[in-house]
């Protein structure tokens, strides 16, 4: 267990494009009313043409330095985070977030980072690591994107939970920031990697799929569906447990949890019934009107209840869990510095 020592977030930041009615989907026949009545989705957002998730993560890493009153020149470490590649195979989206910032040459380490919808945090974990052994006016900025293109992923049907747009940001410090980062904990389970997958083996057939990923039909074939949530559900547990028990605190303690967008029923099941929680301590009317961006959801949310509803706290809990079996939880605590 890593224990986390007096290591901030200093600043958080969130771009999303704008947000289409999720009734005008369930109109023109690409969503279905059951999803619709699962969800309880008002609208997800949708970039333009010309908008791309590395220049969406580089627009919220400038928010996320100016919060924090840093510049570019001290990003010791820069982690990115995507599920889709738009830049083309082989290509990674950490050194344009790099380059686009003007960090320095040479003394920053620019790398990708996929862990499905747990990214973000499971950077930030590595982060917290990496400053341990850094001067302390080093940074690490973390950012993840995605642009759900309609030739790539159905982001209406690929899963009951529809897909948004948009990109978030996170700069992390050992000099201080608004939030003292004071649990983190991840669980890895490899045997939940075939959720991701499917149960289908490695072909050369598979290799030249082409068309929309449908990740629903990918979890049908998992034989034992109900082992499968049933450990996705330990995890979670097993991650706050030892998040708040690094934080000295306990769950009744946290006054807000943010978690992946999966909409109402699938929120409520994978995160919140575990830890015998409620939605109304997540930012929830914001996520239904945003849909699963994917590994962003959680600063995407922090940024939200901070940044916009300026709301009162002292812990906030981030959770994730991702595609391959990884789950994390996070302990922030605030401390009254203000943004």
């Amino acid at each position: 267990m890593f224990i986390v020592g007096n290591i901030f977030l200093a600043g958080v930041g969130c771009v999303l494009p704008s947000a289409v009615p999720a009734a005008e989907a369930l109109a023109a026949g690409i969503w279905t009313k059951r999803d619709a009545i699962d969800t309880e989705q008002l609208a997800v957002t949708v970039a333009q043409d010309n908008q791309y998730s590395p220049d969406l993560a580089v627009a919220a890493a400038r928010l996320a330095l100016g919060q924090a009153g840093h510049s570019p020149a001290n990003i010791a470490l820069a982690l990115h985070c995507m599920m889709l590649t738009p830049g083309g195979r082989l290509w990674h989206g950490a050194p344009y977030v790099h380059r686009q910032l003007g960090a320095p040459t040479g003394r920053c380490l620019a790398s990708d980072l996929d862990a499905g919808c747990d990214g973000m945090l499971v950077a930030l974990e590595l982060a917290c690591a990496y400053l341990e052994a850094r001067d302390e006016d080093a940074l690490a900025l973390i950012t993840a994107g995605d642009c759900w293109r309609e030739h790539e992923v159905d982001r209406w049907r690929t899963s009951n939970n529809p897909f948004g747009d948009g990109a978030a940001a996170a700069v992390v410090s050992r000099a201080g920031g608004f939030a003292r980062i004071a649990g983190i904990a991840s669980f890895s389970d490899p045997e939940l990697e075939p959720i991701g997958r499917g149960m289908d083996p490695f072909s050369p057939e598979r290799e030249k799929l082409t068309g929309p990923v449908y990740l629903r039909t990918r979890h049908e074939e998992i034989v034992d569906g109900e082992r499968i949530w049933k450990a996705v559900a330990d995890d979670v547990r097993g991650a706050v447990t030892s998040a708040t028990g690094q934080a000295g605190i306990s769950l009744s303690d946290i006054d807000y949890v943010v978690c992946p967008f999966l909409g109402k029923q699938l929120t409520t099941m994978q995160f919140l019934d575990p830890l015998s929680l409620d939605l109304t301590i997540t930012p929830w009317e914001f996520s239904r009107r945003v849909g699963h961006i994917g590994p962003a959801d959680p600063m995407a949310g922090l940024d939200h209840l901070i940044n916009t509803e300026r709301v009162g706290w002292r812990y906030i809990l981030l959770l994730a869990h991702g595609l391959g079996g990884t789950t994390t939880a996070v302990v922030l605590e605030s401390t009254g510095s203000g943004r």
